[in-house]
């Protein structure tokens, strides 16, 4: 039987045993690899799905992070601005001449200001609120309080949300003079950053003496009025226990009643006069800032989160922070689908009339717990509507608040590339299995000569034996593959072109930041570079005279000046082969016999100093300015090497040069001054005297004529 079977198959072509042998091995082929294709696409696509989402939850947490960062910079930056010091002054002051000499309010004044919180504040009130209020607990009692409401509020003819759009009411009193002068560009800063609102509050009785928005917290007492217990009063009260210059109070969101009871947050921040703590600057956090961050500005599919995936905030009283999705996109729908969740009728209500879930939805899932806990991780939960999601969690790094970001998309759409390739490999092999049944003898004639000669090609270009093309002259898809192939190594000897060019832009770029033998140093991989270089001028300049200029201008003019004069340095610098170091601000700092040993470094940098006055002499010719310079320069020893790892910088220090820097504050505007080591070896020392006024021996000369007075 076994040789029977033998010589029957010696009986069969060897084209059918070859076709035979490509069926066997490819149905073969087809099994096995579709088996491992399933098993390692769906962990592909099953890790794609969890990489992604936990991607975008990192990208989103960075956002809001650096967005508080950012605030938190600004209200810095805003609080120590003269506009903002000056006006809390004379609002102080406009404030108080009002409630000292006892501004009176009129019974018509008093009836009007009763009815717009009665018939135009309080109906928006209750509506946005579980409990109802009485106008009459939401009245300021203080005089001065009902009086400055009914100028700016009452007395406004704009509508409420559009207070902010009276510049000065029309009672002549120093108050509206102070607030005409400052309201536009208070307004402007919440407009340009985004505020909802921006206060101004006394730190002795904690009124508000000023707010953009005019909304009904303004002129209250945070000590004693209406809104002594919301989380603006509580920021604020936080702030003036401690005052410290600098630091910035954050509250999280609650619901906060000036604003129709909608959640608020706010940044708050001591104002100094000097060393006077002479009151709070505050800010109200826009929720639709942080909406914008995480729903991508409403692009989710665009951010591949599909029909159902959202980014959302939540706080450590399981309560979002942010909006869900499906409040914005279809509220309606949001709304049926909390019918079937244990969600109470109020938080229900409040979602219905303020279209906010922001402390009105709470999220109890598992990720929320273990995020609230600091874990960070990927699970599959259900989420705040009980929808099994794939939600990747993570605690947030903000400063005063404990909020948690989740990441989620809901399960079956999560899984559906998961079918959708299961199908699809199912069908492709079946396919594939035909195809190869159809096609096995047109594979066995033809197929493997035009792949051999490819091959041998692409291994010759690889090789760098050749450089041919591998044009196979054919006009199926084996010639447009061979067409392709030499597409595809033009392009990558263009890259390479291309990559070469790039790599001599970034040496150039590094030359700028570097010295060359420390550039190539950084280039060959060298890290900690470090050493100590003998006989090294350094020179620092004090350029005076530049503050009070640039206080008269716009910031850009400012610079525009200051670049032109720095650059002119450089210029000069480069000619006395002196290498730059770095400049802050307006002060210039200078080194020789760095980089490169030099006999004549002292003289170098001197040279270079006495140029530096000529330059400043022609830059107050040119531009009417009265700008002076003066100059200090020390030799010796210093340690020079490579500070940071991500933004390095190229630095020196040691003896040298702390006392270089010393020097130059002791020098008089429009002299150079140099220590007694310089001195020693320059050739013009009759044109230094010397100085006994310093702890050291030093020498100046007065490089330019002095100003006539």
């Amino acid at each position: 039987m076994r040789e029977g079977n033998i010589k029957l198959f010696h009986k069969v072509s060897v084209k059918s045993k070859f076709l035979m042998m490509i069926l066997g091995i490819a149905v073969a082929c087809i099994s096995v690899i579709g088996f491992q294709g399933l098993q390692y696409g769906k962990g592909s696509l099953t890790k794609s799905m969890h990489d992604h989402l936990t991607s975008l939850k990192s990208a989103r947490t960075q956002q809001i992070e650096s967005y508080f960062q950012d605030n938190r910079d600004l209200m810095k930056t805003f609080a120590s601005e003269h506009t903002i010091i000056n006006a809390m002054r004379q609002f102080t002051a406009g404030f108080s001449l009002l409630d000292t000499y006892q501004v009176g309010i009129d019974n018509n004044m008093s009836q009007k200001l009763n009815l717009f919180y009665k018939n135009q504040f309080l109906p928006r009130l209750n509506k946005n609120s579980i409990e109802e209020y009485s106008y009459t607990t939401l009245v300021p009692k203080k005089v001065v309080s009902q009086y400055l409401q009914y100028q700016y509020i009452v007395n406004n003819p704009s509508d409420l949300g559009k207070k902010d759009l009276l510049e000065r009411a029309d009672d002549k009193s120093y108050y509206s003079e102070v607030h005409e002068k400052y309201h536009t560009s208070l307004k402007e800063i919440v407009k340009n950053q985004g505020f909802n609102d921006l206060f101004l509050i006394d730190a002795q009785n904690q009124h508000i003496i000023y707010s953009v928005d005019k909304e009904t917290d303004f002129a209250t007492s945070l000590q004693n009025g209406p809104y002594a217990q919301s989380s603006l009063a509580k920021v604020v009260r936080e702030v003036i226990k401690h005052p410290e210059k600098g630091v910035v109070k954050t509250s999280d969101f609650k619901h906060y009643k000036p604003s129709l009871n909608t959640p608020q947050a706010f940044f708050a921040i001591p104002i100094y006069n000097k060393n006077e703590f002479v009151g709070v600057l505050a800010t109200q956090i826009s929720s639709k800032n942080i909406n914008n961050i995480t729903t991508g500005y409403k692009n989710w599919e665009h951010d591949g989160l599909g029909e159902s995936g959202e980014v959302y905030l939540v706080g450590r009283d399981y309560k979002m922070r942010s909006n869900a999705r499906e409040i914005i996109q279809n509220p309606q729908n949001y709304l049926m689908e909390l019918n079937n969740t244990t969600i109470d009728e109020n938080s229900k209500k409040l979602i219905s009339s303020i279209q906010s879930t922001v402390l009105n939805q709470e999220v109890k899932s598992e990720a929320v717990k273990l995020a609230t806990e600091g874990e960070n991780g990927t699970i599959i939960t259900k989420n705040y509507l009980g929808n099994k999601v794939l939600s990747s969690y993570a605690p947030l790094n903000i400063e005063g608040l404990n909020w948690s970001i989740i990441a989620e998309k809901g399960i079956k759409e999560a899984e559906k590339p998961i079918r959708e390739f299961q199908n699809a490999l199912l069908i492709s092999a079946t396919i594939l299995a035909t195809l190869i049944t159809f096609y096995a003898i047109w594979l066995a004639y033809n197929f493997l000569a035009p792949i051999n000669s490819m091959t041998q090609g692409v291994k010759n270009i690889l090789n760098k034996k050749s450089t041919e093309k591998i044009n196979l002259h054919r006009d199926d898809e084996f010639g447009e593959l061979s067409k392709n192939i030499d597409t595809m190594i033009e392009t990558i000897q263009e890259q390479e072109k291309k990559i070469i060019e790039k790599s001599k832009e970034n040496d150039k770029l590094l030359l700028n930041i570097l010295p060359q033998t420390i550039a190539e140093r950084v280039k060959n991989g060298e890290k900690n570079i470090a050493e100590t270089v003998n006989n090294v001028a350094v020179l620092f300049s004090v350029l005076k005279g530049f503050d009070q200029l640039s206080l008269r201008m716009e910031a850009s003019e400012s610079i525009e000046l200051l670049n032109e004069l720095i650059n002119e340095f450089d210029t000069q610098a480069k000619k006395f082969g002196v290498e730059k170091i770095t400049t802050i601000g307006d002060s210039y700092m200078a080194a020789s016999g760095l980089i490169q040993p030099r006999l004549d470094y002292a003289r170098r940098v001197t040279e270079f100093a006495i140029k530096m006055f000529e330059v400043v002499e022609n830059f107050n010719s040119r531009h009417n300015t009265q700008l002076e310079l003066s100059v200090g320069i020390d030799s010796g020893e210093v340690m020079a090497g490579i500070v940071g790892e991500y933004k390095f910088v190229y630095d020196i220090w040691g003896e040298a040069v702390n006392d270089a820097n010393r020097i130059s504050h002791e020098a008089l505007p429009g002299t150079l001054r140099v220590s007694k080591v310089v001195y020693s070896q320059l050739t013009n020392q009759d044109e230094y005297k010397r100085c006994d006024i310093s702890s050291e021996e030093t020498y100046a000369m007065m490089p330019t004529k002095p100003k006539s007075q």
